[in-house]
């Protein structure tokens, strides 16, 4: 398929730092383990970690049952609501369960860090307004979060332009701007369950700059589920960017999907690991491509993984593409994947986040081929 023009070789940088002995001892032994995990797929890398470790209340842990549970149905009730009456689509409602969440495990918090109260812990230091407003009169913060021409200063959702194309926790945290804003996407599971608890339609179209007396031209209705770029559980993992060097690789070994063709070293390694982690795999990987003779295809250096139909008028296959597609941007580090294009979007290794795909002067992006609606295309070093 289409091989992005301005993806470039990352270079790894080794910093040089004293240890203990004991310390470095072990680390000698962590390296050695980790050269043989990468030896099949001929290079070693450092990855940005995804999230950061130990904070409480991260994506994973245990759901909540009986009373905060219900607790936080109805602040998320409360917080939809507010929504619906500004006319706001769907996705504004997630975007703002994700982050309360975040914040404040979705509770009406009379204390924070600093100053911060309230369900997003909003600082009255940073003018959002009095702790009685932010605490005592909820539908207050909540319109404060999304925007407006109206009160407090701080720029809320509304006021993002360009908000309803980024990744859910890249919204939020322009919103919050965090010291953790990684934390945001790791939550869009537990908000989703949440909200259809609640009996909330994140799908819901609506304007998604309501509220705002200067918004941008164009894009004045939205649909909450077009643009998912989240979790594992409903969207896209935003990944981080993957330093490293990948020595150069010919196909020399058969394709292990059966096309014929030859890959390479590190393309038949992912297959192996892709079978292994992902189960049973509708895939093929090299092909002529005649009328794209600058695919990777040819090269034995990409894979295409059907989900058996169009993912735009099929959960399941959604479900599953973004199953492969997020498992192969969480692994790019340890397999050398060099891009991945899914559901209209293409991720790369150098940039670490998913923005449109445009086909690339070749394929139709509104197509389910060309756009990639009924495939995961992985392209490898």
């Amino acid at each position: 398929m289409f091989d992005e023009g301005d993806l470039g070789r990352g270079f790894l940088s080794v910093a040089r730092r004293g240890w203990f002995a004991k310390g470095a001892v072990a680390l000698a032994l962590i390296g050695v383990a980790s050269l043989l995990m990468l030896a099949p797929f001929g290079g070693g890398t450092t990855t940005q970690a995804a999230c950061s470790t130990g904070i409480p209340g991260q994506g994973g842990d245990p759901n909540p049952n009986g009373p905060l549970r219900e607790t936080q149905i109805g602040w998320a009730k409360l917080i939809d609501s507010v929504a619906v009456k500004r006319g706001l689509p769907g996705k504004a409602t997630l975007v703002a369960l994700m982050t309360a969440l975040v914040e404040s495990d979705l509770q009406n918090l009379t204390y924070g860090d600093s100053d911060s109260v309230g369900l997003f812990q909003q600082r009255p230091s940073a003018g959002w307004g009095t702790a009685d407003q932010i605490t005592k009169t909820p539908e207050y913060a909540i319109n404060a979060f999304f925007g407006g021409k109206g009160p407090p200063s701080p720029p809320g959702l509304v006021d993002i332009n360009g908000w309803p194309s980024m990744a859910l926790g890249d919204a939020a945290q322009a919103v919050q701007v965090s010291a953790f804003p990684d934390r945001y996407a790791q939550r869009e599971s537990e908000a989703r369950d949440i909200a259809a608890a609640a009996g909330i339609d994140l799908t819901r179209a609506g304007n998604p700059y309501a509220g705002r007396a200067d918004a941008p031209q164009g894009g004045s209705v939205v649909d909450g589920v077009q643009d998912d770029n989240c979790d594992q559980s409903g969207g896209l993992t935003a990944g981080k960017p993957v330093n490293g060097v990948w020595p150069e690789q010919t196909a020399t070994i058969k394709d292990p999907t059966g096309t014929g063709g030859l890959v390479t070293p590190r393309t038949a390694a992912w297959v192996a690991e892709a079978r292994k982690n992902l189960g049973a795999l509708s895939m093929s990987c090299w092909d002529a491509h005649a009328w794209n003779p600058t695919s990777d295809h040819p090269r034995g250096k990409a894979c295409d993984v059907m989900v058996g139909a169009d993912a735009r008028k099929s959960p399941p296959a959604r479900t599953r593409g973004d199953q492969i597609a997020n498992w192969a941007v969480k692994t790019a580090g340890q397999t050398g994947v060099h891009y991945v294009i899914w559901y209209g979007k293409i991720w790369s290794a150098r940039r670490g986040t998913w923005i449109p795909y445009n086909g690339g002067g070749v394929y139709n992006p509104t197509d389910a081929t060309g756009g990639h609606f009924d495939h995961v295309h992985v392209s490898l070093y």
